[in-house]
C-alpha cells in the first residue's frame, strides 16, 4: 500500500476498490447498516450496482422510528418522534 494512501481498516473498501470488485463479479451486495440503541443491526441490503450508481452519491434514507423502539418493537417513551 502506498504511504500516501494511509492505513485502511480491515474490511473497508474505497469506492474505486468496490467498483472494481463489483465489475469483476466479486461483490454483488452492499449492506448499509447501523446499530440501534439495543445494539441490533438495522439497515438495508442493496445491490452493489445500485449502491454505486445511486446511494454512494445521493445517500439513502432510513426510518427514524427504528431508533426509538425496544427489542420487542414497542415505542420507547421520551422521544418526540415516537411518544404519544
Amino acid at each position: 500500500m502506498p504511504a500516501d494512501q494511509g492505513p485502511l481498516r480491515r474490511g473497508m473498501l474505497s469506492l474505486e476498490e468496490l467498483s472494481r470488485a463489483v465489475s469483476e463479479g466479486e461483490i454483488d451486495t452492499v449492506v448499509l447498516a447501523f446499530t440501534d440503541m439495543q445494539g441490533r443491526l438495522q439497515g438495508k441490503r442493496l445491490s452493489a450496482e445500485f449502491f454505486l450508481d445511486e446511494v454512494a452519491e445521493h445517500y439513502s434514507e432510513g426510518c427514524n422510528y427504528l431508533l426509538a423502539v425496544d427489542v420487542d418493537m414497542n415505542t420507547v417513551d421520551g422521544y418526540a418522534m415516537s411518544s404519544r
